[in-house]
């Protein structure tokens, strides 16, 4: 039989371990509060991943389309007409008032270059030779700056088609009142104030699209001046 431990020894080797679990953590804390904080490594600076760029002040926006669109301009001119086909020759001269407006907004289209303006024009005038015969006509054009709206000279194209009414008719031309299509190129040159001078050239015809059925044409080419207000 072996000899039994003495009470306090006992409860001494019961407390002991205890007391040792409980204070064991304590060296460690300490040791950690006096050790210097560890830091993460350094490494080199990567570069910086690609931002959205902030939205610009309410006073800096970008401009729309429609700004850079010009505005609603009229104008006049003066033609002289010289009909080459059929003969004899015929000469005429007409006043003629417009108004130009942007394409995509008189037509309702988005997305319509800002180069491209529509034109409507009303003119009257009369026969110069061989003698003097009323003409009056109202048309519509397409007006294409091809080169942009920059620079101090601006190049254009023009085309469209109109009625016109003439006191004089050629032989076989059947009808008073016709079509008048017109084709033509021209220079503008833009005024700080806005009042551009311009000249055309033009392609003049006039028939009645077999409407009636004496039809005979008739070509011009037209010399335009004039200036917008």
């Amino acid at each position: 039989m072996k000899p039994a431990l003495p009470k306090p020894l006992m409860k001494l080797a019961i407390l002991l371990p205890l007391v040792c679990a409980a204070v064991a953590p304590l060296p460690s804390l300490a040791a950690d509060t006096g050790a210097p904080v560890p830091t993460q490594p350094v490494t080199a600076p990567s570069a910086a991943a690609p931002t959205a760029p902030a939205p610009a002040e309410p006073g800096t926006a970008r401009k729309t389309p429609a700004e850079d669109r010009l505005p609603d301009q009229h104008g006049f001119a003066l033609d002289y007409g010289y009909v080459y086909d059929p003969g004899p020759s015929r000469t005429f001269a007409m006043a003629r008032g417009f108004a130009i407006y942007d394409y995509g907004s008189a037509w309702r289209m988005d997305n319509c270059p800002n180069t491209l303006r529509f034109k409507v024009e009303a003119a009257i005038g009369s026969t110069i030779t061989p003698k003097s015969d009323i003409m009056a006509s109202v048309n519509m054009l397409a007006v294409k700056y091809p080169f942009g709206l920059t620079g101090k000279v601006r190049p254009y194209g023009e085309a469209g088609i109109g009625i016109i009414y003439t006191q004089f008719r050629v032989q076989g031309q059947g009808l008073h009142f016709n079509f008048n299509p017109l084709l033509g190129l021209g220079l503008e040159l833009p005024q700080q104030d806005g009042k551009n001078i311009f000249g055309a050239v033009r392609l003049h015809h006039l028939s009645n699209g077999e409407l009636y059925h004496e039809n005979r044409g008739v070509n011009s080419v037209v010399l335009q001046v004039g200036r917008m207000f």
